[in-house]
């Protein structure tokens, strides 16, 4: 019986047919063809995509900007408009004193101790020894040191200037920041109209209470229109002689030192920015230098002074500042100049 068995199992045996072995061939030629077509697809679209990204590098960099040589500014000297307590005149509700301790210019600061019955109204104010031009040099802001004894919320306080005597109508009235309890600031306060053509005859200065102080002591000291930046400028020349870049100008038609309210589009612009602002879209022009055809287009070989306006900056860049300069283009890298102005201002400094 185990004979006849092992004989029946020697007879069935089963092998695989021609037809078979097609099938399977056929599969695996299938499968190669399909993940050979895959690698190399996706080798054609990666080489592709690392050409496009080569070409769109070098259009960048062809597209660029160097600076060349110094960024240099331009600033306007300090107009003081009163640094002495023995001017101010003495109003209703209010006592004036001079301070020789507590100051900071000079020989003393003015005092103004806010009586109770006080409301709204000039606090204190103080006629100049003769007509002050802030026109001539040009300014756009206003500073002074002030202390209140209590703290006050912006706009509480104001700085009034005026073309008239005794400060009967304001010329310019503006918010002083809010003050802590016993401590000086130093605001640097925006002219509103730098246009005005009064501005060229300041014959007094105020403070003002837009809202009920309460009965604090205000010091006031060292009113001024500061030595500010007016202009920032520097050389650009074209990367790698690479393609034309277009520095059409757009004109700032009401002088504000900003474009984006100008129709014109323009396919470059400026912004300002330092610890307290950011500034979009000031205004700028350009030179040319040296050799060159006399367009709007910076070509190989070429080189143009920028020049950035910065009184649209609030408030304005004044001694100390640490800014940055951010030139922002359609096609190429930004390019982004970062200087710290000095400690004393001069009417043209070299900021490298």
């Amino acid at each position: 019986m185990l004979n006849r068995t092992f004989n029946r199992l020697r007879r069935d045996q089963h092998g695989v047919t021609g037809l078979e072995t097609a099938i399977i061939l056929i599969a695996f030629v299938v499968v190669a063809s399909v993940f050979a077509y895959t690698v190399l697809s996706a080798g054609l679209f990666s080489a592709e995509k690392g050409k496009e990204a080569i070409h769109s590098g070098l259009k960048q960099a062809r597209s660029a900007m160097d600076i060349q040589g110094s960024v240099k500014a331009t600033s306007v000297a300090a107009t003081v408009l009163n640094d002495t307590a023995a001017t101010w005149v003495q109003l209703t509700n209010v006592t004036n004193s001079t301070n020789t301790d507590d100051r900071k210019s000079g020989a003393d600061s003015a005092q103004f101790v806010i009586g109770g019955g006080f409301v709204t109204g000039l606090i204190s104010y103080a006629n100049t020894a003769s007509t002050i031009d802030l026109t001539s040099p040009k300014h756009y802001a206003l500073r002074l040191w002030i202390k209140s004894s209590t703290s006050l919320s912006a706009g509480v306080l104001q700085l009034i200037i005026d073309d008239d005597a005794n400060c009967g109508s304001a010329l310019e009235t503006i918010d002083i920041p809010a003050l802590t309890a016993n401590t000086w600031l130093q605001p640097v306060l925006a002219i509103a109209t730098p246009t005005a053509g009064a501005l060229n005859s300041i014959d007094c200065v105020a403070i003002n209470a837009a809202s009920n102080p309460g009965t604090p002591t205000i010091t006031v000291d060292l009113i001024q229109a500061p030595a500010e930046v007016t202009q920032v400028s520097f050389v650009v020349a074209n990367s790698l002689e690479g393609e034309a870049i277009d520095l059409t100008i757009t004109t700032d038609s009401d002088s504000d030192g900003l474009l984006s309210d100008e129709t014109r589009l323009h396919s470059m612009s400026v912004i300002y920015s330092d610890k307290d602002q950011r500034t979009v879209d000031v205004a700028w022009t350009r030179t040319q230098l040296g050799a060159g055809d006399g367009d709007a287009l910076l070509e190989a070989g070429e080189r143009m002074r920028i020049t950035v306006l910065t009184h649209a900056a609030n408030p304005m860049p004044v001694a100390d500042t640490v800014f940055t300069l951010t030139v922002v283009r359609g096609e190429g890298a930004d390019l982004s100049i970062t200087r710290a102005l000095p400690s004393v201002l001069t009417t043209e400094m070299d900021l490298n």
